[in-house]
């Protein structure tokens, strides 16, 4: 698993979904290769390290006319990106498509997510 590597970051939401504490960073600083607008992580209840996580970069220059972000999906049997497009640059567009992609990564169809305070 590519674990992406957060040196600063702010969560702005925190949500409950089935068995899983899930928390959305911003103003994120990385030393990764990528530019990280969003970060969603899936941590399994009573363990430290996340399950899963669903990033929002900037689209590399080559895709960018398709849109300017890109969704990935990051466990220990996948790192691809799924998805771009420029909704998901927003806040709210990319906890809408990060949480149906932690549903569907985490079996966790018949859960709903439950903001946090």
């Amino acid at each position: 698993m590519a674990i992406p590597k957060i040196q600063t970051a702010i969560p702005v939401r925190r949500y409950q979904y089935g068995e899983f504490a899930v928390t959305v960073l911003d103003e994120i600083s990385s030393p990764d290769p990528v530019q990280y607008r969003y970060l969603m992580a899936f941590v399994r209840e009573g363990e430290a390290a996340p399950a899963a996580f669903v990033s929002c970069e900037q689209t590399p220059p080559a895709q960018s006319a398709e849109g300017r972000y890109q969704l990935r999906v990051i466990n220990s049997s996948l790192d691809e990106v799924v998805a771009i497009d420029n909704g998901f640059g927003t806040l709210d567009g990319f906890c809408e498509q990060g949480l149906q992609l932690g549903s569907q990564l985490l079996a966790l169809q018949d859960e709903q997510p439950y903001p946090l305070g």
